[in-house]
């Protein structure tokens, strides 16, 4: 089984690919999608045509995705909630299901605690996936550690 995690941002999108194989979970990709476009649509066209690059090179076969915090700031999250839509677009047109996380999940399922830090899910994610010491971005790690979560629960 091969999945992709997403990590939504509307200037930094985490994408982590992983597989489960023989019971055991083998890292395969990973990136931090950059929209350096000004207007919004142009960074969400950009988002859309690399996820066709990416799903074009890896045979990806479910997908989940980091649910938004609700903080106060409502146009922040309402933003978050187009580009999380963009994702959900993509992945209907692949014929692909999807599946919501919390932050605190995610954290449970990566170290055991739903309090985790950046800095410790990313050593986290460096420990359990063996990537000795390859750089994550925090986007790109959160991107595998929902990928991983999503890896647990569906067994």
């Amino acid at each position: 089984m091969v999945v992709v995690g997403f990590d939504p941002g509307s200037i930094s999108f985490g994408v982590g690919i992983l597989q489960r194989k023989n019971r055991m979970t083998h890292y395969i990709h990973s990136e931090e999608i950059k929209m350096t476009d000004k207007h919004f649509n142009d960074r969400m066209k950009q988002l859309w045509h690399r996820l066709e690059a990416i799903f074009a090179s890896f045979d990806i076969e479910d997908a989940a995705i980091e649910e938004g915090y609700l903080g106060k700031n409502v146009s922040s999250m309402n933003l978050l909630a187009q580009v999380r839509g963009v994702a959900l677009g993509f992945l209907i047109k692949k014929d692909l299901n999807l599946t919501f996380y919390s932050p605190r999940q995610v954290k449970m399922a990566v170290t055991g605690s739903g309090n985790a830090m950046k800095s410790q899910m990313i050593k986290a994610m460096k420990i359990l996936l063996q990537l000795g010491n390859k750089e994550l971005g925090s986007d790109e790690s959160d991107a595998l550690a929902v990928a991983y979560c999503h890896l647990l629960r569906i067994g």
